[in-house]
C-alpha cells in the first residue's frame, strides 16, 4: 500500500475518517451495495442512507474501507487477508 493509506475493517475508524471531512454514508443511486461516503456537496449520483444499513452491507459483503490520511481519497474493497482484525476470505 502507498504511503499514507490504511485500511480497515472497524466502523468506528471508518465513520471518525468520514465525519473528519463532513462525509456521509451513501450508495450509488439504483444499487444495494455500492457503498459510498458522500464527501461535501451532495452527489446526484449517490442516495444517502444511515450508518447502520451501511455497515451491514459492509460486513455482510466482507468489505473493508481503505483511505488516505491525511486526505480524502479512500476505496470500498473485499476483504482480503487479515488485516486490522479481518478474517481472511475463504
Amino acid at each position: 500500500m502507498a504511503q499514507g493509506l490504511q485500511r480497515t475493517v472497524q466502523h468506528e475508524k471508518v465513520k471518525s475518517w468520514a465525519q473528519a471531512r463532513r462525509g456521509s454514508p451513501a450508495r450509488v443511486r439504483g444499487t444495494v451495495d455500492a457503498l459510498r461516503i458522500a464527501l461535501g456537496k451532495s452527489e446526484a449520483q449517490f442516495e444517502s442512507i444511515g450508518w447502520e444499513q451501511w455497515f451491514e452491507v459492509f460486513d455482510s459483503k466482507e468489505l473493508a474501507f481503505v483511505f488516505e490520511t491525511p486526505g480524502y481519497t479512500y476505496k470500498v474493497v473485499r476483504r482480503n487477508g487479515r488485516e486490522d482484525g479481518a478474517t481472511p476470505a475463504t
